[in-house]
C-alpha cells in the first residue's frame, strides 16, 4: 500500500485488520481510513500488536525528541509505559484522530464504539495513543486544537471503562 496518488487502494480483511476497509482521501486529514462494509457495535477492527515491537515509554519519547518519523507515525500506547511501534504498511495507520471517535483503543485492541456505515471514515481518539508530552506533534483538524495524550494509568482507566461500557451494551459479542 502507498500514499502516492489519488486512488482509493482497498483493504480486504487480513492479519492486520479484520475488516474490509478502503485508504482514501479524508474530510479530517490527508487521507483516511474508510470501512469497506458495515462494521457492527463491538466488532474487533485491528490490532496494532500484531507483528509490531514493543518499546519503552521513555524509548519512544526520545525516538520522537529525535525525529524518527517511523517510530513518531507508528507508535502507539500499548499498556501503561508500553508502546508498538512497525507495521508501517499498515492500512491502520490511517485512521485519523477525531475527539468523538467511532472506534476504541484498548491495550492495542481496536474495536467499533458504535455501528459504523460501509463508506464511513474510521476514527480513533489519539489521546490514549500518544503520551502526555507529545503536544503540538498532533493538532485536531476540525478544531486546531492540540491533542495531550492522556497519562498512562489514565489512559488504561479510560479505555478500560469504555470496553467495559461497550461489551456491557452488545447484546451478543463474539468479537
Amino acid at each position: 500500500m502507498t500514499r502516492l496518488g489519488s486512488a482509493p487502494t482497498t483493504v480486504s480483511p487480513s492479519e492486520r485488520i479484520f475488516v474490509g476497509s478502503e485508504v482514501r482521501e479524508s474530510q479530517i486529514f490527508g487521507k483516511g481510513l474508510f470501512a469497506a462494509q458495515d462494521v457492527k457495535k463491538g466488532t474487533i477492527v485491528c490490532s496494532f500488536t500484531l507483528g509490531a515491537k514493543v518499546m519503552t515509554e521513555q524509548t519512544y519519547v526520545q525516538a520522537c525528541d529525535d525525529g524518527i518519523m517511523p517510530i513518531m507515525r507508528t507508535g502507539t500506547r500499548y499498556a501503561g509505559r508500553y508502546f508498538t511501534f512497525g507495521n508501517e504498511d499498515a492500512p491502520y495507520n490511517f485512521i485519523n484522530h477525531s475527539f468523538t471517535p467511532n472506534l476504541l483503543c484498548h491495550c492495542g485492541v481496536v474495536l467499533a464504539l458504535q455501528d459504523i456505515g460501509c463508506s464511513e471514515e474510521l476514527t480513533l481518539d489519539y489521546r490514549f495513543l500518544i503520551d502526555t508530552i507529545d503536544i503540538a506533534a498532533y493538532d485536531d483538524a476540525p478544531t486546531g486544537r492540540p491533542i495531550r495524550g492522556f497519562p498512562a494509568k489514565e489512559a488504561m482507566l479510560r479505555s478500560a471503562r469504555l470496553l467495559i461500557r461497550l461489551l456491557e451494551e452488545v447484546e451478543e459479542w463474539d468479537g
